[in-house]
């Protein structure tokens, strides 16, 4: 009889930590799209990816491959308001062929420009502990890092919106994200981002007992369109396992739409693997 009470509270302790993250216990929602969750006020959230990606191309570049190194900070400020920060670390290796060297390899790493944004949950609609819709919307900037081979030459607005619901054992998130280019010059335009994500709970198929682990299926749709008529999708399946207090993740990023109005490296794939820790 101790033993049940226990595990009722520890189950119950466990639900309403994870109620104010994601609105259902434990899950973690989509790899590669925004939801409309944040944390509760206070609540910390640390995500690091690694994203590494396979490209051919022509015009002297025979192959390149590209790391990208990802950390993101997510603070509760309010119950429904969280700032987000985004440190991107980028190393780009490139084949080229000239003919007066042959081929040779170029590498460059650095950081990245950094992304900081408040998001704000302006509308929620609860109908049970694992059936919730929320939107939210975003505002924030993009910050030259000042690193000369990755860093842009501007100080670029971002605006977006994001829709997430939770249905039991399965999850949907939406997001369309807005980044303007200030600056001016050949090369530099407005980018469109959209993400569509579904995910399904395989384990376990109902919360019982003290069973504080999920595992998930995960599918995607990820998009990027620019001001100059450049576009790329990929489908991207994947897979989670949550703890209490941990996420583990892998994706794969399958390119089904790539067109580009100039020279663009063709992507091969995109294999992403990360974890979040929440506090």
């Amino acid at each position: 009889m101790i033993d049940c009470k226990r595990r009722c509270l520890r189950l119950a302790i466990f639900t309403a930590l994870s109620l104010a993250y994601f609105g259902s216990p434990a899950m973690a929602g989509p790899i590669n799209t925004d939801v409309a969750f944040t944390p509760f006020k206070g609540g910390n959230m640390l995500r690091l990816q690694w994203r590494y990606e396979e490209a051919d191309g022509n015009a002297g570049v025979q192959h390149k491959n590209v790391s990208v190194y990802r950390a993101t900070w997510v603070h509760g400020l309010e119950p429904n308001l969280a700032l987000i920060v985004n440190a991107p670390f980028v190393v780009a290796r490139v084949d080229k062929f000239a003919k007066n060297r042959g081929r040779f390899q170029v590498q460059h790493d650095g950081l990245a420009d950094i992304t900081a944004l408040l998001k704000l949950r302006f509308w929620q609609k609860d109908q049970g502990p694992l059936r919730t819709m929320r939107a939210a919307v975003l505002g924030g900037m993009n910050f030259r890092s000042g690193d000369t081979d990755f860093t842009s030459d501007s100080y670029d607005p971002i605006v977006g919106v994001v829709y997430s619901m939770r249905e039991d054992r399965s999850v949907f998130d939406a997001d369309l994200i807005y980044q303007f280019n200030t600056a001016g010059g050949l090369g530099r335009h407005d980018v469109l981002r959209y993400d569509l994500g579904f995910s399904y709970r395989l384990f376990p198929v109902t919360f019982e007992d003290d069973v504080l682990e999920e595992l998930q299926v995960v599918a995607e749709l990820n998009g990027s369109y620019n001001t100059n008529g450049d576009h790329e999708v990929f489908l991207a399946p994947g897979f989670q396992y949550t703890t209490e207090k941990w996420t583990w993740e892998i994706s794969v990023q399958i390119p089904t739409i790539q067109e580009f109005s100039g020279y663009n490296a063709d992507t091969d794939y995109r294999l992403v693997l990360g974890f979040k820790y929440r506090w």
